[in-house]
């Protein structure tokens, strides 16, 4: 995979998969406890440990990392040239490249543009959520004052209902 390809895959993962990435080491392998330890010392994220481990599933089956030992996790290599592009002549490689980097920078700014829709998408989606359980904190607590509000005007209609008998 050379590093195009990598960050057109990249920009399709969802942010905390991203973030993930960006710990995997590329020389050695790590456990998955490393690498979820290794976003905490960094306070890269605040998800927990299966979020992480979803994470690194995510980016082994779009090939961004593998799995040499199960459990160790490692970046894959990025190739720098294809064999292909190594025997071509040098005369034709300059126009081959000109024409391959418009095409490939229109789809990498598609695919980063894609990726930041996505990361965005996620963000107003958490957000979303962090305000839907605020939301409903707020009204259990109306509702347990609404019923601590009905109890004392029972206890008052009561007393009132005494001091006029009395």
């Amino acid at each position: 995979m050379n590093a195009a390809k990598q960050q057109n895959v990249l920009a399709g993962q969802s942010s905390l998969a991203r973030k993930v990435f960006r710990v995997v080491p590329i020389q050695e392998r790590w456990s998955a406890h490393d690498i979820f330890n290794s976003l905490v010392a960094a306070e890269a994220t605040a998800a927990q440990f299966p979020a992480v481990r979803r994470g690194l599933g995510e980016l082994k089956e779009a090939g961004l990392i593998r799995e040499p030992v199960n459990g160790h996790f490692q970046r894959t290599a990025i190739t720098t040239k294809s064999p292909r592009e190594q025997g071509m002549s040098i005369e034709t490689q300059p126009a081959v490249m000109t024409i391959k980097k418009t095409d490939a920078s229109a789809l990498d700014t598609l695919a980063v543009l894609s990726g930041e829709v996505i990361s965005f998408a996620e963000e107003v989606g958490q957000r979303m959520k962090k305000l839907a359980a605020r939301i409903e904190e707020v009204a259990l607590s109306v509702e347990a004052e609404r019923e601590t509000n009905a109890e004392a005007l029972d206890k008052f209609k009561l007393l009132q209902s005494l001091l006029k008998g009395g």
